[in-house]
């Protein structure tokens, strides 16, 4: 067994969760199709994901910390 924080690492405690797995069922992954929603634009309109069907784009949700 490794250290862990100074600690032996007790790999019997780790157990699969189920309720976990199914949680990560739900959400979307690399090359899902996304839901559609609705962002507000910088001049203040809103663009729905659906209205750029077809065209090339790039979204991302980041903060500055």
């Amino acid at each position: 067994m490794s250290d862990f924080l100074g600690e032996e690492y007790n790999y019997e405690i780790f157990r699969r969760s189920e309720t976990g797995f199914a949680l990560f069922r739900t959400v979307a992954h690399a090359g899902d199709p996304m839901p559609d929603f609705t962002l507000p634009s910088l001049d203040g309109e809103e663009v729905t994901l659906s209205s750029l069907r077809g065209k090339p784009m790039m979204i991302e949700f980041g903060s500055i910390t």
